[in-house]
């Protein structure tokens, strides 16, 4: 009877125990299941976003040259570099966008070295670390003879070349077309974006033509032909200042003085370009400029600061204002020598544009000469960008183009000016010499770093441009 009794405890004992057993043999097959499922999501996440380990890249350590080890182990670094990049899936609040005009691809490449000393290697500049770039053809190079003045209408409006409205001698219609053709500056201005150009050269040179979505060839009023002004047509200058473009830029520096005024100060540092235009018919542009401020000012309040010297500029607390106007050349800015840097200009212009809930756009264009030390410039562009501070929610685009030279008299482009130089050479005529230049490879180089700086890739229209930034513009945000 007590056999009987220890048997049947024996029994629920080992019962309890097999019950015991499957329960944690069933938790630990769960928690397989959990990890695996876990494992699967991470890598198919890693693969989507291009994200990888450093681990994740490797070589034949073991059949590789020590010679050559060290340079691998740095080339696999850039590499999973490259791999963690994620493509972000945010569109950008803030553009900015430097353009560089004067410089190539054979000019990049031979600058990233130091002068003279090849020993120290080859050096990278700020936009070699950009993940994306794109080139832009150069179709002025295709057409005899080329109309460089309509080549920053064609980047920055998005119509082709061959496409760009020609302006008539009879302005009165043109003026008050509502279907011009609008800039990207315009268009940001439109979706509620804070809008700034800077430039080196004159205000009203090319670029800033184009973007201040003017319908002249003109900068000034000494250039213009009898009679245009008769017949309604405005030039550049007073286009830039009272059209709703130009009034609505929250920043505008550059040269361009004696355009705007007809009479400026003159002195040694700061001479009059007699090669430029120069006013002659008494404006006053620049004390127009502020009036039209003091009138806004009476209907909403705003903070707006005017100024002509680098001291002011420096001194400035820019973030208090609303707008920001410097004119600090009568000319160019290369030819005032007191005029005011790159990165200072760079640096007050975005502390007026960054306004919290509020996204911008900001357009630097640096003009860079033939007989300009283009090593230095680039270490002065180089400079600028690495002294940005890092903003995941800005895109920027850095376009270097050996394409537009616009000259004083008149707008050519450089193979249109080296015909001067090739005629002796080759002592054929200039038809000739414009079809062996048509071979020249001068495509614009575009980097790109930031959200969306994906869609910048391959050989495109110089269009694209345009397009690309237009999309990006509508989609950016504006909360803060």
């Amino acid at each position: 009877m007590v056999t009987t009794q220890r048997i049947k405890e024996f029994c629920q004992t080992v019962r309890l125990k097999s019950t015991q057993v499957f329960i944690v043999a069933g938790t630990c097959l769960l928690t397989l299941l959990v990890t695996l499922v876990c494992i699967g999501l991470m890598t198919r996440y890693e693969v989507e976003n291009e994200v990888a380990n450093v681990a994740d890249v490797d070589y034949w350590k073991d059949k590789v040259a020590s010679t050559q080890k060290i340079w691998y182990d740095k080339g696999i670094e850039e590499l999973n570099e490259a791999l963690r990049s994620p493509s972000a899936p945010n569109y950008p609040r803030n553009v900015r966008i430097f353009l560089v005009q004067g410089i190539d691809g054979a000019d990049l490449a031979a600058y990233r070295f130091p002068a003279r000393d090849l020993s120290q290697g080859n050096t990278n500049f700020a936009w070699d670390y950009f993940p994306h770039l794109a080139r832009l053809k150069n179709s002025c190079s295709q057409q005899i003879p080329c109309q460089v003045g309509s080549v920053p209408r064609a980047l920055w409006s998005g119509i082709p070349l061959d496409r760009v409205p020609r302006f008539q001698p009879d302005c009165r219609e043109s003026i008050n077309e509502t279907d011009t053709p609008l800039s990207v500056l315009r268009q940001a201005q439109l979706v509620g974006l804070r809008t700034g150009f800077v430039t080196t050269q004159r205000i009203t040179g090319s670029t800033g033509a184009a973007l201040g979505n003017t319908n002249s060839n003109y900068e000034c009023d000494e250039r213009m032909p009898l009679g245009y002004s008769k017949s309604g047509c405005q030039d550049i200058a007073r286009q830039l200042i009272s059209g709703e473009t130009g009034r609505s830029l929250n920043v505008i520096i550059g040269g361009g003085r004696q355009m705007l005024n007809s009479l400026v100060p003159k002195t040694n540092s700061d001479p009059v370009d007699e090669l430029l235009c120069d006013s002659s018919d008494g404006r006053n542009l620049l004390k127009e400029w502020r009036n039209h401020k003091l009138e806004e000012s009476k209907i909403s309040p705003i903070k707006f600061e005017f100024l002509q010297r680098t001291d002011e500029l420096e001194s400035l607390n820019a973030s208090n204002f609303d707008f920001l106007f410097g004119v600090m050349a009568n000319g160019d800015l290369s030819g005032n020598a007191k005029a005011p840097s790159l990165k200072l200009m760079v640096e007050r212009s975005l502390q007026v544009l960054k306004k919290r809930g509020q996204g911008y756009l900001l357009i630097v264009e640096q003009f860079i000469k033939s007989d300009m030390d283009k090593r230095m410039q680039l270490q002065i562009l180089n400079e600028t960008l690495v002294n940005l501070q890092p903003d995941r929610d800005t895109l920027t685009l850095v376009l270097m183009t050996n394409a537009i030279y616009p000259k004083p008299i008149l707008d050519v482009s450089e193979e249109t000016e080296t015909i001067i130089h090739l005629a002796d050479t080759f002592n054929e005529a200039e038809f000739q010499i414009q079809q062996r230049l048509h071979q020249m490879p001068s495509e614009s180089l575009l980097f790109a770093q930031g959200p969306k700086s994906s869609i910048f890739h391959g050989v495109q229209k110089e269009s694209f441009l345009a397009h690309a930034i237009s999309h990006v513009l509508s989609r950016s945000k504006t909360n803060p």
